[in-house]
């Protein structure tokens, strides 16, 4: 790779972080081609990793200001905790971006849920008055890629996104990340608790 070449790579990455930041990108395959269209850089070695994305949003998130950030990241993972609570007989965890410290003004907090069947979910979020639209997302799990339902609802103006998995203990846990691939970083109530009563300055 020659080193505009590589300039153009980390001007793409940079870009495609701020269009997932800034303005909610969620498939980083879409904005890493959009950053791309806006630069120009449309040769295969231009492209860069959705691992040298992830890196370029980390840094993108140490360049906001730093107070907004810390209290939106405080308020999804509040957010979160409560869900977790509130959901807790579906064996729920948190991933995604309120975890990883990257939650943006569009970001979602999402939760991965185990039921027998996504219709137990929604009976109830229904008993409990709790409006949500129904979806489904592609996700990886070992080699296979499937589909999983996804409810999405509001709180306080934050979506919350379920994605909801067969309750047979393999495909939640086998789950990986759907931009990198890698295992899938996760917390449950207890870690998420312990997150947020962690001094500010050592969150992510």
């Amino acid at each position: 790779m020659s080193f505009n070449e590589k300039n153009i790579r980390q001007l793409v990455a940079d870009e495609t972080a701020r269009l997932i930041f800034d303005e909610g990108y969620r498939d980083y395959r879409l904005a890493k081609l959009k950053a791309a269209e806006r630069l120009g850089a449309n040769q295969a070695g231009q492209q860069p990793s959705n691992d040298e994305i992830e890196t370029a949003l980390q840094e993108y998130v140490r360049l906001v200001d730093p107070v907004e950030q810390r209290n939106r990241l405080r308020q999804h993972r509040q957010i979160a905790l409560e869900a977790l609570d509130f959901l807790n007989e579906f064996q729920p965890y948190l991933t995604g971006s309120a975890l990883e410290g990257t939650s943006g003004p569009h970001s979602p907090v999402t939760l991965y849920l185990q039921a027998n069947r996504a219709e137990d979910v929604m009976f109830f979020l229904e008993d409990q008055n709790i409006p949500f639209q129904t979806h489904e997302r592609k996700l990886r799990s070992g080699k296979k890629q499937e589909y999983y339902p996804l409810l999405r609802f509001f709180v306080d103006n934050v979506e919350v996104e379920l994605m909801i998995f067969p309750d047979d203990g393999r495909d939640a846990h086998a789950t990986l990340n759907p931009q990198t691939g890698k295992a899938l970083k996760r917390a449950d109530y207890r870690k998420l608790k312990e997150l947020l009563e962690q001094p500010e300055e050592n969150t992510p």
